[in-house]
Protein backbone atom coordinates (compact mmCIF):
# COMPACT_ATOMS: atom_id res chain seq x y z
CA UNK A 1 0.00 0.00 0.00
CA UNK A 2 1.44 3.36 -0.84
CA UNK A 3 1.81 6.65 1.06
CA UNK A 4 -1.23 8.22 -0.15
CA UNK A 5 -3.72 5.01 -0.26
CA UNK A 6 -2.29 4.39 3.77
CA UNK A 7 -3.35 8.04 4.26
CA UNK A 8 -6.79 7.58 2.73
CA UNK A 9 -8.12 4.40 4.72
CA UNK A 10 -6.65 6.66 8.19
CA UNK A 11 -7.53 9.92 9.55
CA UNK A 12 -8.21 11.35 6.38
CA UNK A 13 -11.18 9.28 6.01
CA UNK A 14 -12.33 10.52 9.74
CA UNK A 15 -12.81 13.80 8.27
CA UNK A 16 -15.66 12.45 6.66
CA UNK A 17 -16.73 10.91 9.62
CA UNK A 18 -15.48 12.50 12.56
CA UNK A 19 -17.05 11.95 15.64
CA UNK A 20 -18.47 15.01 17.17
CA UNK A 21 -20.12 13.47 20.39
CA UNK A 22 -18.51 10.24 21.48
CA UNK A 23 -18.46 11.65 25.06
CA UNK A 24 -19.47 9.52 28.55
CA UNK A 25 -22.63 11.26 29.07
CA UNK A 26 -23.59 11.11 25.27
CA UNK A 27 -23.13 7.74 25.15
CA UNK A 28 -25.28 6.60 28.28
CA UNK A 29 -22.87 3.98 28.93
CA UNK A 30 -22.31 3.30 33.03
CA UNK A 31 -18.93 1.94 33.57
CA UNK A 32 -17.11 0.20 36.45
CA UNK A 33 -15.45 2.70 38.63
CA UNK A 34 -11.91 1.13 38.74
CA UNK A 35 -12.03 1.81 34.51
CA UNK A 36 -13.20 5.21 34.30
CA UNK A 37 -12.86 8.37 36.49
CA UNK A 38 -15.40 10.39 37.02
CA UNK A 39 -14.61 13.87 36.73
CA UNK A 40 -16.63 17.27 35.72
CA UNK A 41 -13.22 18.02 34.40
CA UNK A 42 -11.54 15.13 33.33
CA UNK A 43 -13.89 11.74 31.95
CA UNK A 44 -11.66 8.76 29.66
CA UNK A 45 -13.16 5.34 29.48
CA UNK A 46 -10.47 3.15 29.03
CA UNK A 47 -12.60 0.39 27.46
CA UNK A 48 -14.12 3.00 25.14
CA UNK A 49 -10.50 4.08 23.85
CA UNK A 50 -9.88 0.53 22.86
CA UNK A 51 -13.04 -0.36 20.77
CA UNK A 52 -12.33 2.95 18.70
CA UNK A 53 -8.92 1.51 17.81
CA UNK A 54 -10.84 -0.38 16.13
CA UNK A 55 -13.12 1.38 14.36
CA UNK A 56 -10.58 2.25 11.29
CA UNK A 57 -9.75 -1.07 9.37
CA UNK A 58 -6.07 -2.10 8.60
CA UNK A 59 -2.71 -3.31 10.10
CA UNK A 60 -2.21 -2.37 13.72
CA UNK A 61 1.19 -0.05 14.48
CA UNK A 62 4.33 -2.74 14.89
CA UNK A 63 6.75 -0.42 17.31
CA UNK A 64 6.99 3.38 18.64
CA UNK A 65 10.19 4.99 18.07
CA UNK A 66 11.77 8.35 19.40
CA UNK A 67 14.45 10.25 19.30
CA UNK A 68 15.49 13.59 21.29
CA UNK A 69 16.37 17.57 19.76
CA UNK A 70 17.49 19.13 22.72
CA UNK A 71 17.69 19.11 26.62
CA UNK A 72 16.30 21.39 29.18
CA UNK A 73 18.02 21.61 32.70
CA UNK A 74 15.79 22.62 35.76
CA UNK A 75 15.75 22.86 39.26
CA UNK A 76 13.97 19.35 40.57
CA UNK A 77 11.31 21.79 42.69
CA UNK A 78 10.56 23.61 38.90
CA UNK A 79 9.64 20.40 37.43
CA UNK A 80 7.81 18.79 40.28
CA UNK A 81 6.50 21.37 43.46
CA UNK A 82 8.09 20.37 46.78
CA UNK A 83 11.46 18.37 45.51
CA UNK A 84 15.19 19.25 45.84
CA UNK A 85 15.71 23.12 44.61
CA UNK A 86 19.15 22.41 44.60
CA UNK A 87 18.86 19.07 42.48
CA UNK A 88 18.81 19.16 39.08
CA UNK A 89 16.31 17.27 36.48
CA UNK A 90 16.92 16.83 32.42
CA UNK A 91 13.87 16.89 30.76
CA UNK A 92 14.54 15.54 26.95
CA UNK A 93 12.55 17.15 24.00
CA UNK A 94 11.53 14.42 21.95
CA UNK A 95 9.76 13.46 18.84
CA UNK A 96 7.87 9.75 18.27
CA UNK A 97 7.26 7.83 15.50
CA UNK A 98 4.15 5.22 14.93
CA UNK A 99 5.54 2.21 12.65
CA UNK A 100 3.28 0.60 10.51
CA UNK A 101 3.49 -2.21 7.97
CA UNK A 102 2.46 0.25 5.11
CA UNK A 103 4.21 4.20 6.56
CA UNK A 104 4.87 6.18 9.84
CA UNK A 105 2.97 8.78 12.00
CA UNK A 106 4.71 11.30 14.01
CA UNK A 107 3.36 12.45 17.25
CA UNK A 108 4.46 16.02 16.99
CA UNK A 109 7.28 17.67 15.16
CA UNK A 110 10.51 18.80 17.30
CA UNK A 111 12.02 22.08 17.18
CA UNK A 112 14.93 23.77 15.19
CA UNK A 113 17.88 25.50 17.28
CA UNK A 114 16.27 28.64 16.93
CA UNK A 115 13.36 28.27 18.52
CA UNK A 116 15.29 25.73 21.07
CA UNK A 117 17.18 29.14 22.07
CA UNK A 118 14.12 30.97 23.13
CA UNK A 119 13.33 28.13 26.15
CA UNK A 120 15.90 29.40 29.16
CA UNK A 121 18.09 31.83 29.49
CA UNK A 122 21.49 29.77 29.39
CA UNK A 123 22.87 27.48 26.15
CA UNK A 124 21.85 24.00 26.77
CA UNK A 125 22.30 20.94 24.99
CA UNK A 126 20.74 20.75 20.99
CA UNK A 127 21.04 17.93 18.93
CA UNK A 128 21.49 18.72 15.25
CA UNK A 129 21.49 15.22 13.45
CA UNK A 130 18.95 14.25 15.58
CA UNK A 131 16.33 16.73 14.14
CA UNK A 132 17.91 16.56 11.00
CA UNK A 133 16.29 13.16 11.15
CA UNK A 134 13.41 14.34 12.60
CA UNK A 135 12.75 16.35 9.51
CA UNK A 136 13.55 13.58 6.87
CA UNK A 137 11.04 11.56 9.07
CA UNK A 138 8.47 14.72 9.03
CA UNK A 139 9.04 14.61 4.96
CA UNK A 140 8.15 11.10 4.40
CA UNK A 141 5.62 10.38 7.10
CA UNK A 142 1.85 9.29 6.13
CA UNK A 143 0.63 11.90 9.05
CA UNK A 144 1.72 14.12 11.45
CA UNK A 145 -0.23 14.58 15.49
CA UNK A 146 0.11 17.94 16.73
CA UNK A 147 -0.36 17.70 19.91
CA UNK A 148 -0.65 21.00 20.93
CA UNK A 149 0.10 24.76 20.00
CA UNK A 150 3.41 24.66 22.28
CA UNK A 151 6.76 25.89 20.03
CA UNK A 152 8.55 22.54 20.90
CA UNK A 153 6.36 20.26 19.68
CA UNK A 154 4.91 22.35 16.42
CA UNK A 155 8.22 24.06 15.54
CA UNK A 156 9.83 20.95 13.16
CA UNK A 157 6.40 21.44 11.03
CA UNK A 158 6.12 25.64 11.00
CA UNK A 159 9.55 26.34 10.39
CA UNK A 160 10.25 23.51 8.01
CA UNK A 161 11.32 24.99 4.18
CA UNK A 162 8.86 22.16 2.86
CA UNK A 163 5.68 23.21 4.59
CA UNK A 164 3.54 23.67 1.71
CA UNK A 165 4.12 20.32 0.97
CA UNK A 166 3.89 18.77 4.52
CA UNK A 167 0.66 20.86 5.45
CA UNK A 168 -1.81 18.28 3.63
CA UNK A 169 -0.91 15.49 6.11
CA UNK A 170 -0.33 18.07 9.36
CA UNK A 171 -3.34 16.93 11.66
CA UNK A 172 -4.72 19.84 14.05
CA UNK A 173 -7.75 20.35 16.42
CA UNK A 174 -9.40 23.31 15.70
CA UNK A 175 -9.04 24.75 19.42
CA UNK A 176 -4.71 23.92 18.59
CA UNK A 177 -5.43 25.99 14.86
CA UNK A 178 -6.78 28.97 16.37
CA UNK A 179 -4.15 29.23 19.17
CA UNK A 180 -1.21 28.74 16.61
CA UNK A 181 -2.27 31.43 14.37
CA UNK A 182 -3.61 33.76 17.26
CA UNK A 183 -1.47 32.42 20.24
CA UNK A 184 1.48 31.76 18.88
CA UNK A 185 4.00 30.19 21.97
CA UNK A 186 7.33 31.87 20.85
CA UNK A 187 8.32 34.36 17.83
CA UNK A 188 9.66 31.69 15.56
CA UNK A 189 6.48 29.90 15.07
CA UNK A 190 4.57 32.41 13.98
CA UNK A 191 2.15 31.43 10.83
CA UNK A 192 -0.91 33.46 9.01
CA UNK A 193 -3.89 31.79 8.97
CA UNK A 194 -3.60 30.82 5.20
CA UNK A 195 -0.93 28.11 6.14
CA UNK A 196 -2.82 26.61 8.94
CA UNK A 197 -5.96 26.05 6.90
CA UNK A 198 -3.88 24.07 4.60
CA UNK A 199 -3.40 21.43 7.73
CA UNK A 200 -6.38 18.88 8.43
CA UNK A 201 -8.69 20.52 11.36
CA UNK A 202 -10.91 18.67 13.27
CA UNK A 203 -13.10 19.46 15.40
CA UNK A 204 -14.40 16.63 17.72
CA UNK A 205 -15.40 16.43 21.60
CA UNK A 206 -13.70 13.95 23.27
CA UNK A 207 -12.15 11.33 21.39
CA UNK A 208 -10.88 10.72 17.86
CA UNK A 209 -9.43 7.60 16.03
CA UNK A 210 -6.56 8.54 13.63
CA UNK A 211 -5.81 5.23 12.61
CA UNK A 212 -5.94 1.71 13.22
CA UNK A 213 -4.79 0.91 16.55
CA UNK A 214 -4.45 5.36 17.69
CA UNK A 215 -7.03 7.61 19.29
CA UNK A 216 -6.43 11.04 20.48
CA UNK A 217 -8.44 12.45 23.59
CA UNK A 218 -8.88 15.55 24.82
CA UNK A 219 -6.48 15.90 27.88
CA UNK A 220 -6.86 19.95 28.78
CA UNK A 221 -4.82 20.94 31.35
CA UNK A 222 -1.18 21.81 30.35
CA UNK A 223 -2.54 23.81 27.36
CA UNK A 224 -6.19 24.25 26.64
CA UNK A 225 -6.14 22.56 23.65
CA UNK A 226 -3.63 19.76 25.17
CA UNK A 227 -4.74 15.99 24.12
CA UNK A 228 -3.35 12.50 24.88
CA UNK A 229 -3.07 9.83 22.61
CA UNK A 230 -4.21 5.84 23.05
CA UNK A 231 -1.66 3.19 20.96
CA UNK A 232 -2.39 -0.20 20.67
CA UNK A 233 0.46 -2.23 18.58
CA UNK A 234 0.66 -5.70 16.93
CA UNK A 235 1.96 -7.64 19.55
CA UNK A 236 -0.95 -6.27 22.20
CA UNK A 237 0.98 -3.97 24.24
CA UNK A 238 -0.51 -0.80 25.19
CA UNK A 239 0.20 2.87 25.71
CA UNK A 240 -0.80 6.19 26.34
CA UNK A 241 1.16 8.67 25.41
CA UNK A 242 0.27 11.86 28.14
CA UNK A 243 2.37 14.21 26.51
CA UNK A 244 3.18 16.89 28.52
CA UNK A 245 0.47 16.46 31.62
CA UNK A 246 3.15 16.30 33.85
CA UNK A 247 7.01 17.39 32.60
CA UNK A 248 8.29 14.29 34.44
CA UNK A 249 6.77 10.61 35.35
CA UNK A 250 6.81 12.22 39.49
CA UNK A 251 4.25 14.48 38.59
CA UNK A 252 2.06 11.91 37.52
CA UNK A 253 3.06 9.12 39.90
CA UNK A 254 3.28 11.48 42.93
CA UNK A 255 0.87 13.85 41.69
CA UNK A 256 2.16 17.15 41.98
CA UNK A 257 1.72 20.05 39.61
CA UNK A 258 4.58 21.71 38.35
CA UNK A 259 5.97 24.88 39.91
CA UNK A 260 7.41 26.79 36.98
CA UNK A 261 6.60 30.70 37.07
CA UNK A 262 5.96 30.95 33.26
CA UNK A 263 3.68 28.47 33.19
CA UNK A 264 -0.16 28.48 33.56
CA UNK A 265 -1.83 25.48 33.90
CA UNK A 266 -5.46 24.28 35.32
CA UNK A 267 -4.57 22.14 38.62
CA UNK A 268 -7.63 21.23 38.73
CA UNK A 269 -7.48 19.14 35.18
CA UNK A 270 -4.49 17.79 35.91
CA UNK A 271 -4.76 16.55 39.06
CA UNK A 272 -7.83 14.62 37.80
CA UNK A 273 -5.21 12.87 35.13
CA UNK A 274 -2.74 12.38 37.46
CA UNK A 275 -5.42 10.26 38.94
CA UNK A 276 -6.77 8.61 36.19
CA UNK A 277 -3.10 7.71 34.77
CA UNK A 278 -1.86 6.01 38.08
CA UNK A 279 -5.41 4.20 38.30
CA UNK A 280 -4.01 2.60 34.40
CA UNK A 281 -0.85 1.79 35.95
CA UNK A 282 -2.09 0.09 38.93
CA UNK A 283 -5.29 -2.33 37.62
CA UNK A 284 -4.06 -2.37 33.83
CA UNK A 285 -0.66 -3.84 33.31
CA UNK A 286 -0.12 -3.85 29.66
CA UNK A 287 -0.55 -0.67 29.60
CA UNK A 288 2.00 2.08 29.47
CA UNK A 289 2.37 5.84 29.86
CA UNK A 290 4.72 7.57 28.11
CA UNK A 291 5.93 11.03 29.51
CA UNK A 292 7.24 13.59 26.34
CA UNK A 293 9.76 14.89 28.84
CA UNK A 294 10.82 12.53 31.26
CA UNK A 295 14.55 11.50 30.62
CA UNK A 296 15.27 9.16 32.71
CA UNK A 297 12.08 7.37 30.77
CA UNK A 298 13.74 8.28 27.51
CA UNK A 299 16.63 6.31 28.23
CA UNK A 300 15.16 3.25 30.20
CA UNK A 301 12.69 2.62 27.21
CA UNK A 302 15.41 2.82 24.99
CA UNK A 303 17.84 0.36 27.32
CA UNK A 304 14.51 -1.85 27.23
CA UNK A 305 13.52 -2.34 23.72
CA UNK A 306 10.18 -0.59 24.90
CA UNK A 307 10.82 2.44 22.41
CA UNK A 308 13.01 2.11 19.14
CA UNK A 309 16.16 4.15 19.56
CA UNK A 310 16.05 7.01 16.61
CA UNK A 311 13.63 7.13 13.83
CA UNK A 312 12.98 5.13 10.41
CA UNK A 313 13.84 7.20 7.56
Amino acid sequence: MNRKDFLRTSSLLGIGFSFPSLSLASLGQKKEEDKTIYSSVFSVDIEHLRKLSNVIAGDLPTRINVTKVADTIRPANVVVEGENPDEKMTLSRTVYQVIFPQGTIMLDSGMDLETHRTFGKTIEPYYPENFENVKEALNKANLIILTHYHADHSAGVIRSEKIDELAYKVWVSKDTAELLIHKPHKPTVEISAEKVHQFILVDFETYYPIAPGIVVFKAPGHTIDSKMIYIRLADGREFIHSVDSGWSMQNILKEKMKNASWVSENEEQLRAQYKWLNRLMKTEKNITVLCSHDNEQYNDFIRKGILGNGLTI
